[in-house]
């Protein structure tokens, strides 16, 4: 092929890197990162799952570990370990944090 020149992306890892490389040419970094910021984030409380929600709606209600584990047929270990995870993956210090800033997202709503 006489003439030719460039090369042939041959598989989707390729196309993907040639792709961002003639964005970045065409548009520029700053349209790149203006797209990053357009992007709908995912809130903290997006990562808990339906069990710790549920441990955390019961904390918001004011219950104790104990109260907990009967309400949701676990034992206080296991609930232990459900706030333990989702402190740390609402980055809370707190229950109260992690309560506060699940209320803030609307991850959970407080009961009568």
């Amino acid at each position: 092929m006489a003439g030719v020149t460039g090369t042939v992306p041959n598989d989707e890892g390729q196309r993907r890197a040639e792709s961002r490389r003639s964005l970045h040419a065409v548009a520029g970094p700053s349209t790149q990162a203006a797209a990053r910021a357009t992007r709908p984030r995912r809130s903290r409380s997006d990562r808990l799952s339906r069990k710790e929600r549920l441990v955390l709606g019961e904390l918001a209600m004011g219950n104790s570990t104990e109260e907990i584990g009967v309400a949701l047929g676990v034992s206080p270990h296991t609930v232990r370990t459900h706030v333990k995870n989702l402190m740390r993956k609402l980055g809370a210090r707190t229950r109260a944090h992690a309560v506060a800033i699940a209320l803030s997202e609307h991850a959970i709503e407080l009961r009568s």
